[in-house]
Parts: C-alpha cells; structure tokens; sequence
C-alpha cells in the first residue's frame, strides 16, 4: 500500500512574489506534460498549478486560510495559528509538491461549515 505524506508547507524559503519569473514560454512543455498526467489520471477538473511566492513571512507556528464572503464575492487569504485551526471543518486547497518521501506539503486551507465556506460574518 502506498502512503502520501503530507506537512505543512513552510513559506520562508518561498521566493518574494517580486523575485519569481512569471510564465515563460519554455513552461508551456512542462504544462503540457502536467495536463496530460491530470488527465490520465482523471483529475484535470480537480488539480491546477499555481504561481509558488509569498508576499510576507509566515512563522512556524502559522498556517494560510482561506476565508469566503459569497454575499461580497470576497476571498481573503491570512496567516492563523496553526493551534486555532479546526480540521475537521478545513479543506487543504493548495500544496507544494515536494521531493522525496515528503511528497507535498501544505499550502492553503479553506475554512469550511457544513453549508459551504466560512464567511467574515462567523467570526474569522
């Protein structure tokens, strides 16, 4: 049996948003080949690629979530202690793949009730 490893993803030696290169063409092969992986295994509708980077340092002890408004269209996206988390109402919306028996680690959770999102209105 197989296992998947997964750990929170520390952002400190995540390059600054302002240091990373933007979409090159040369990724296009890489993209291709990404796609044709997704689709084999019938997850092109469920997996995507991100832009690794951060924007400020998140400290060990720190987690990014994501909080939904529908009423507002808003998404907002901050650093929470990890200690403050509720897991069973969390979904890991993002990971970084990673090399080695660590396959990916943790990237983003969408805070979540039984309805859908948490919103602003539910003390986030």
């Amino acid at each position: 049996m197989h296992s998947l490893n997964i750990h929170a993803m520390q952002w400190q030696p995540v390059a600054d948003i302002s240091a990373v290169n933007p979409l090159l063409p040369d990724d296009l092969a890489c993209f291709r080949e990404l796609r044709d992986v997704l689709q084999r295994y019938g997850a092109l509708d469920r997996f995507g690629i991100s832009l690794i980077h951060r924007h400020f340092d998140i400290a060990d002890d720190e987690e990014l979530m994501e909080y939904t408004d529908a009423e507002t269209r808003t998404l907002t996206v901050k650093p929470v202690k990890k200690s403050d988390i509720d897991w069973q109402h969390t979904t890991i919306t993002n990971w970084k793949l990673t090399e080695g028996e660590e396959v990916a680690r943790i990237g983003c959770g969408c805070a979540r009730n039984s309805g859908g999102h948490l919103g602003y209105h539910r003390g986030t």
